[in-house]
């Protein structure tokens, strides 16, 4: 599927209402024509007072437009979601809840929320990836509010399994897994779900990593001394340095909680750095294609 770029003042004008967004929302739902989940008819009215939803031309059904995406049961306009999804695709840092409320006058708490449920379509969206040819891997310590000693087994620190394709001169993908521990059990199940089978995987030789070949990847696993793992292993590293320079910069640390979706907006960012015209859309559309998540679910 292409997706077309489009510029800041573009997307000022296009989606400037809320009937241009929901008109925009209807294409991506049904991008072969509206088809009515009762009747199967394919053709539906706007209600003029329920803006996001429609009406079946022939029994009468109605169905909301958000129904099944991240904007399910929202109140806040159309409008302000299709801003938040373009102010957060456009910065290379991203930005905070703090900042999105002020620019889209939001309470913190909604712009929290919104941002929240965007870095989950995000997350849903890379998770149907997996990373192929030559792996780097190593973990990264990600700190919490208070600091911690160094090391593994820091003190407040989530511990992250990283992944990277080395593609010579450049890296490829990328994928980050928040891990309970060090062993081999928890690290293979961590490759295993973002790295696609019989693929190469160097590591520094960790005895976490020990199980690897066993299960079928062509493991590179020469010890090596940490004040060389950068030098193995230059893309990894790369990718723990510029997503811990985001989470400082621009959120100024994030809880252990919630640093998964945290890492997933930076992953899904930094896997499409080549085409950022394209990240409005292509934003929009994960967002179309996944199931919302509650305050509640969030918090509880």
């Amino acid at each position: 599927m292409g997706y077309p770029s489009i510029s800041f003042f573009e997307f000022s004008q296009r989606f400037a209402t809320e009937e241009a967004c929901a008109k925009a929302l209807e294409r991506m739902r049904w991008p072969d024509g509206f088809v009515c989940p009762r009747c199967e008819f394919d053709r539906a009215y706007a209600l003029e007072t329920r803006p996001r939803w429609r009406q079946c031309a022939r029994c009468g059904h109605q169905v909301s437009l958000t129904n099944g995406t991240v904007f399910h049961r929202t109140r806040t306009p159309l409008v302000k979601w299709f801003w938040a999804i373009y102010l957060m695709s456009r910065d290379k840092g991203g930005i905070s809840a703090r900042r999105l409320s002020k620019e889209l006058e939001l309470r913190y708490e909604t712009a929290w929320l919104m941002l929240q449920k965007l870095r989950k379509a995000m997350a849903d969206r890379d998770r149907r990836y997996q990373l192929q040819g030559l792996i780097e891997a190593d973990e990264a310590f990600f700190g919490g509010p208070r600091p911690g000693t160094r090391g593994r087994g820091a003190a407040n620190k989530t511990t992250v399994l990283v992944m990277a394709e080395d593609r010579g001169k450049r890296p490829g993908f990328v994928a980050m897994a928040p891990i309970e521990d060090f062993t081999a059990e928890t690290t293979e199940k961590a490759v295993k779900a973002h790295v696609a089978k019989e693929q190469a995987v160097r590591t520094d030789g960790g005895r976490n990593f020990a199980t690897l070949a066993a299960e079928g990847y062509a493991h590179d696993g020469a010890a090596t001394p940490p004040k060389q793992a950068s030098e193995r292993l230059p893309w990894v590293h790369l990718a723990i340095s510029l997503a811990k320079r985001t989470v400082l910069g621009t959120f100024h640390g994030v809880s252990h909680k919630h640093l998964t979706r945290y890492l997933s907006e930076f992953t899904y960012r930094f896997n499409r750095r080549w085409k950022e015209d394209e990240l409005p859309f292509r934003l929009l559309n994960a967002c179309v294609n996944a199931e919302t998540i509650t305050y509640a679910e969030l918090t509880g």
